[in-house]
């Protein structure tokens, strides 16, 4: 009887973790499959990027001289 269910306890063991790695091969395939529309994004246009926030600040108005400074807590 503990053999039965030694033997049922490791299939169950091996059946999760069985599902986790499917669950880990899907998410890698679905990475690939981003990695491969982003390359197609990147090849029809070069010079755009797409998914990245990057902003050009340098046209931007430089900030005034006048800051504000914190007077803190109030006694």
């Amino acid at each position: 009887m503990r053999v039965l269910a030694g033997l049922l306890m490791a299939v169950s063991m091996y059946a999760a973790t069985d599902k986790d790695m499917q669950r880990a091969i899907a998410w890698e395939r679905h990475k690939d499959r981003a990695a491969a529309r982003q390359a197609q994004l990147e090849k029809r246009h070069p010079s755009v990027t797409y998914g990245t926030n990057t902003a050009n600040r340098s046209a931007e108005e430089p900030q005034s001289g006048n800051t504000v400074k914190d007077p803190g807590p109030k006694k």
